[in-house]
């Protein structure tokens, strides 16, 4: 047996996928295979995250996930750490230091990355991964129990942004960009005056939509949505489809910075295509509006806007 170690690429996606069902058994982590073959496109699209195979011959026989983290780490200091995400070994090929080289990988990755720690984790009671782990040089720096609780879905409503509402909605707009004016497309526009609908469960906004129709086409200015996971986003834009029809008008465009990668899957994941890419288009934007920051999510320099499109 001679064991080759090596990056995966992308062409081994599904080898990747394959073996984390493996590991997380079968629908894994709650997902299906398909579901978590989507979520490891995005991971292989993401510079701060690596995978590793071992492989016998043509046999891909093991895997380690690497990634990079600069939230808090238990134990750890604070700055830029690799993590251990994953690691997994065919049964028939364990106890031949397969699993600890895979990790030896990850932690040469993360020191090129800069980093002087390595973190991993596993659940309380499996006493198989926590003492390969402390086998291979881990020390465990805390245990956590945690805790779900389930509770009632809530319930809400799509409805016009009227004088009732338009002072509750626009509170809530101005906290989150700072003012009622918005920098979009080289233009300053005031959101006060904008039409939208809102997302309410009695008198509380769970999100908003606001749109323009101008130029033959409808533009939504912002969509925020202040409850997650709920629909509520998807349910805005179906509604603002629907006036957009009824006003003769039959396609939606919609604006986002670089550094909105989550808009960029919510968009296209709903049927929105990439129509423009403005490069620079921020700094403009901070002429028009000079408290918009220079460094965006997760870090990324906010410098260009992308329009994203959809015919209804």
């Amino acid at each position: 047996m001679e064991i080759i170690y090596r990056k995966a690429k992308h062409n081994d996606i599904d080898t990747v996928t394959d073996l984390l069902c493996l590991l997380y058994g079968g629908e894994g982590l709650g997902l299906s295979r398909d579901e978590l073959l989507a979520e490891n496109k995005e991971l292989f699209a993401d510079a701060t995250q690596v995978f590793f195979l071992a492989i016998d011959c043509d046999k891909s026989v093991g895997i380690s996930h690497g990634s990079l983290r600069r939230e808090y780490v238990n134990g750890a200091n604070g700055g830029l750490k690799g993590y251990l995400e994953a690691i997994f070994v065919l049964p028939e090929y364990r106890k031949n230091r397969i699993a600890a080289e895979l990790v030896k990988i990850i932690e040469c990755w993360a020191a090129r990355h800069g980093c002087l720690e390595v973190a991993s984790d596993c659940l309380l009671d499996n006493t198989e991964s926590y003492n390969f782990h402390r086998k291979i040089g881990f020390k465990e720096t805390e245990r956590n129990i945690f805790f779900l609780k389930k509770i009632e879905p809530q319930n809400y409503i799509i409805r016009e942004i009227d004088t009732a509402f338009r002072e509750k909605v626009q509170s809530i707009l101005d906290e989150t960009w700072g003012s009622p004016m918005l920098a979009i497309n080289g233009k300053l526009w005031d959101s006060r005056t904008m039409p939208g609908f809102a997302a309410m469960s009695g008198d509380e906004v769970l999100g908003y939509l606001l749109y323009e129709f101008h130029d033959g086409i409808c533009e939504i200015m912002v969509l925020e949505s202040v409850a997650q996971n709920i629909g509520i986003a998807t349910a805005l834009i179906e509604q603002v489809k629907k006036t957009a029809k009824s006003g003769g008008v039959n396609q939606i465009i919609v604006q986002t910075s670089n550094d909105n990668t989550h808009a960029f899957r919510f968009y296209q994941r709903r049927g929105f295509a990439i129509r423009e890419v403005r490069l620079g288009a921020m700094a403009a934007a901070r002429r028009l509006k000079p408290s918009i920051p220079l460094i965006g999510e997760d870090g990324i320099p906010l410098s260009d806007e992308i329009e994203f499109i959809i015919e209804v």
